[in-house]
């Protein structure tokens, strides 16, 4: 099919009319790629060189020419390349229209190009073709198609280095007349040729004769801007800075005397001599070679030196002049700072404190209070430039490139340039009149004069204005922030969250018409892009603005501008990723919920324990209600730890005579404690299971176990059998089946001893407060129970020595 598709075109351009389907032919062969097959481009390749050798097809040979030879194949290339250059140079030897030439000239550029890639076809090109094609070129000079000419040439001279030494002393006198030339595409070409003149020819053993070559032409650029910049200022200078300039300079045409042309060249030459450096220390160098940073820096410092408030005060025509053309000399000499940049990147550090002064100073002069809201500022394209060599100079060096010094007064800046004007109206009262005055005159002037600067109706407005140097100026804040954010003052944080959320909710309330200059879209992203590096970026003394930028990039989605509105919901994810972290973070507070107990059991580990425990002690009550008719005893413990003296004993009542105090009932209650199980407190005391060691009172518990005997193991009480109390009772009655706290009934047997009737709280591993008293010693058939009360207990109680303090 593409076969056919390629076949048809072709018989189309045959035809009668077929120039005027030309564009629709290499249109569609490019869409489809027809021409990538042998057997499709075997026509057009004869169409094509039949068509070259009529003065009348010409121009129709070489527009499909230029397209066959980007879409053929190598196999294709090698057959036709050399015939091809062959019959461009031809025609750029004959007399053919300029048009024909120009097209001429593009089509071997890319020929040259293509033929590079292939050995057998560069060899047979290099010996036979491109010294007879590079003097053709040059004589090109003095006509309309002299670009594609140049064009042409730097093809040569960049994939041909070699063949083209010969010629290298011409193409340095073409490239020193061209200049102080102004046309935009010339000028760029010429800056592109002149660094490929240190390769031509051969370059010795190792490149040796290539980095000579480079230096010796450095030092001619630099000696020739050296002398550009004694011509242009010449008094103006200061003079307390000396420059070590190179002594050799390119062979340049001689400055007119007379202004405003003197002053016109200058300026033109400066900008084309620094774009040339620009490339030289840009460019890829089939040899190492050494950058003069020093000597650049000097010459960039001159450059920068003269301002024009240096010349605001002198009234000659020549300063004047030169006040007019600073601009531009200043953005060719800040471009070469951004190439040279680029190219050392961090061997520039040791001169982080000149580059940073030099971009703070070019700032400082530029800046202007005389804007009307909606026109374009002073100086604006060369305050863009300024901001845009700062973001560079920012991301090449980070911290290290000694911004952060000058971080207040970069903020002044951005601020100033990013903030909207306010319309003002001026109300002027007039003075009164002098006495040479009419008293018309008088009249006239009564009353106050109003000065409108504000209303729309009386002035004309750029909604555009002044987008440019506010776009770059958010820009350079935004890296600003990113990379020494965390080290500059919190107060530049807080500045800068104080004029970006009010501008963007401002913005956000005239949709319809947004304050200048943000109806431009890059503003807007600028802005939002301000906002989200002020959410990323922590500075510990200054918290970031994460609640407002939620809400306002949540607005931002429905910008009208696609752009911004994708970019407010790349923002708003990441903002909510911030807010909803994936994994909990270590900042985010405890949960005591969710944290394990350590000193605590589970319990269904304890459980059972507890339920046998509590199986006994029911049995022993139903036991001994037979015998002492008493449900529950009022319990008065005491370890035997405390009755030999360790805590104050309680004075102990009458065995038949003693009562209960009331208000023994009232101290016996039951509270939940918030970090551990319950507890029971029986002299009015409050405990806690956090505030006391269980460890000695647990080894106390054991030792009192271990001593009592079957039935004095029991809680046991001094005080009468009718002298239960009521709350006491309920309390036991009452008794939930998964409580932490067991209460064991008393029991007296006949002829036993009794315990002092005094009481102490002991701790278990699970933080439980229990109640004991030490008894006599038992009979030996008490020992079985008491190793089933010690097999129970060792479940939940440590084992911990006793403490021998």
């Amino acid at each position: 099919m593409a076969a056919h598709m390629a076949n048809v075109l072709l018989t189309s351009l045959s035809e009668k009319e077929g120039k005027s389907l030309l564009p629709w032919a290499i249109e569609a062969a490019n869409e489809h790629q027809l021409l990538q097959s042998e057997q499709n481009v075997q026509d057009w390749v004869s169409h094509i060189n039949t068509s070259l050798g009529a003065a009348k097809t010409r121009l129709e040979g070489l527009c499909l020419l230029g397209t066959v030879v980007r879409q053929c194949s190598a196999g294709t290339f090698i057959q036709h390349g050399t015939t091809w250059i062959r019959m461009l140079t031809q025609v750029l030897q004959a007399y053919d229209s300029p048009l024909t030439l120009q097209m001429a000239s593009h089509v071997l550029a890319c020929v040259v190009q293509q033929a590079a890639q292939y050995p057998e076809v560069a060899r047979e090109v290099a010996s036979t073709n491109i010294p007879a094609l590079v003097q053709c070129l040059l004589g090109a000079q003095d006509h309309q198609w002299f670009p594609s000419a140049l064009e042409a040439l730097h093809s040569c001279m960049k994939n041909f280095p070699g063949p083209c030494g010969p010629s290298k002393g011409k193409i340095e006198s073409l490239v020193c007349g061209l200049m102080d030339t102004n046309q935009p595409r010339l000028s760029q070409l010429l800056q592109q040729t002149c660094p490929l003149l240190a390769g031509c020819g051969g370059g010795g053993a190792g490149g040796v004769k290539y980095t000579e070559a480079w230096t010796h032409l450095c030092d001619q650029v630099l000696g020739s801007l050296h002398q550009v910049l004694d011509d242009t200022y010449q008094d103006i200078e200061t003079g307390l800075q000396t420059y070590s300039a190179p002594q050799v300079s390119l062979r340049l045409k001689t400055v007119p005397e007379s202004d405003p042309e003197r002053t016109f060249v200058l300026s033109t030459r400066f900008h084309n001599l620094c774009g040339c450096l620009q490339q030289l220390v840009s460019q890829d160098f089939p040899s190492v070679v050494r950058i003069p940073v020093p000597d650049i820096l000097a010459l960039l410092c001159r450059a920068l030196g003269v301002n024009a408030k240096m010349l605001f005060g002198k009234a000659a025509m020549e300063h004047v002049l030169l006040m007019s053309a600073l601009p531009k000399i200043h953005c060719s000499a800040l471009s070469l700072l951004e190439a040279l940049i680029i190219s050392c990147r961090s061997h520039l550090v040791p001169h982080a404190s000149v580059i940073s002064q030099l971009l703070v100073q070019t700032l400082g002069w530029t800046t202007s209070d005389e804007g009307v809201p909606g026109r374009q500022k002073p100086h604006s394209t060369l305050r863009s430039r300024a901001y845009t060599v700062l973001t560079v100079w920012l991301n090449v060096c980070g911290a290290a490139s000694g911004v952060d010094s000058h971080a207040d007064v970069i903020l002044q800046h951005v601020l100033k340039d990013a903030t909207p004007q306010a319309d003002t109206t001026k109300l002027k009262a007039n003075r009164p009149g002098s006495q040479d005055q009419s008293r018309r005159q008088k009249k006239k002037q009564r009353g106050v004069d109003v000065t409108d600067q504000g209303l729309t109706g009386h002035r004309k407005v750029d909604s555009q204005a002044n987008s440019d140097v506010c776009s770059a100026a958010l820009e350079a804040l935004k890296t600003l922030l990113e990379v020494v954010g965390s080290i500059i003052k919190p107060s530049i944080h807080k500045e800068t969250q104080e004029f970006v959320i009010p501008l963007l909710l401002k913005t956000h309330q005239n949709q319809s018409d947004p304050p200048i200059p943000y109806s431009c879209a890059r503003c807007r992203k600028g802005l939002y892009q301000l906002l989200l590096a002020a959410v990323l970026v922590l500075h510990p003394r200054w918290p970031p603005p994460t609640h407002c930028a939620v809400k306002i990039f949540s607005v931002g989605q429905q910008d009208y501008d696609l752009q911004v509105s994708s970019y407010c919901r790349e923002a708003l994810l990441t903002c909510m990723s911030i807010i909803h972290p994936r994994a909990p973070t270590l900042q985010s507070p405890v949960i005591i919920s969710d944290t394990p107990t350590i000193s605590k059991l589970p319990t269904n580990h304890m459980a059972p324990s507890f339920q046998m425990l509590r199986t006994n002690a029911s049995e022993t009550m139903l036991k001994n209600s037979s015998s002492n008719g008493n449900l529950f005893t009022v319990p008065s413990f005491k370890s035997a730890s405390q009755s030999e003296g360790m805590l104050k004993d309680n004075p102990s009542q009458s065995d038949s005579t003693a009562e209960v105090p009331e208000s023994f009932s009232k101290t016996l209650r039951r509270e939940e404690d918030m970090a551990g199980p319950s507890v029971i407190h029986l002299d009015g005391s409050s405990s806690s299971s956090e505030g006391q060691s269980s460890s000695e009172d647990s080894v106390e518990f054991l030792e009192d176990v271990k001593n009592s005997e079957p039935d004095s193991s029991t809680l046991e009480t001094g005080e009468p059998e009718d002298a239960v109390s009521n709350a006491g009772r309920e309390l036991a009655t009452d008794m939930p089946d998964n409580e932490d706290v067991v209460l064991i009934q008393g029991h007296i047997e006949e002829g036993s001893a009794e315990a002092p009737a005094d009481t102490t709280d002991l701790s278990t591993t699970a933080g439980v407060k229990r109640k004991h008293e030490s008894d006599g010693e038992g009979d030996d058939d008490n020992d079985i129970q008491n190793a089933d009360i010690q097999a129970m207990l060792a479940a939940f109680v440590p084992d911990s020595t006793p403490d021998e303090n």
